[in-house]
């Protein structure tokens, strides 16, 4: 319940956002074979594919904390930079995709995690964000209980030449 309650705001949100918004119309078929792409990717462990079906950089805020070193570097970064909120958000959340195989993929694909992936309920969105088309794929990767309202994992693509890539990764909550 308190699933369904979290995705309906986040749906309800970005309807809201994408209001105003030219959307391409994508049919669901088309969304699916994204995702079953993306995810066949994963399964084999085809970097080089992932890489093509990758945007320049991916957007990751995890990527940002995912070893304890890097969670210290955040947190000086927090505590030394003036304007850290803005640089965290229009720079160093941009990952350049190379880096991103190099240090980040192998700490979050995990095969654990790709069989959550494939096993898990999935919700597919297309919305527009500034004239910008998206497919959001959102997967249920933390089932709710009496105790804690649950977790998806969101994987953004953008059509770029043609083909449709990530570029973000992220979590709600």
């Amino acid at each position: 319940m308190v699933k369904n309650i979290v995705v309906l705001m986040f749906l309800f949100v970005v309807s809201i956002v994408c209001a105003q918004q030219k959307t391409e119309d994508v049919s669901l078929k088309e969304m699916k074979q994204v995702w079953a792409t993306f995810l066949s990717t994963l399964k084999t462990k085809d970097t080089v594919k992932f890489k093509r079906l990758s945007a320049l950089k991916i957007r990751c805020y995890a990527c940002l904390e995912n070893t304890p070193e890097e969670e210290k570097e955040l947190t000086t970064f927090r505590d030394t930079e003036e304007d850290w909120y803005s640089a965290l958000y229009t720079t160093k959340i941009y990952i350049p995709v190379d880096t991103f195989i190099a240090e980040d993929y192998n700490l979050i694909f995990t095969h654990n995690f790709i069989g959550l992936l494939v096993e898990s309920e999935t919700i597919y969105v297309n919305h527009a964000i500034d004239g910008v088309n998206y497919i959001e794929v959102l997967v249920t990767t933390t089932k709710p209980t009496k105790f804690h309202e649950g977790g998806q994992h969101t994987f953004r693509f953008v059509k770029q030449n043609k083909i449709w890539v990530l570029d973000e990764l992220s979590t709600i909550p």
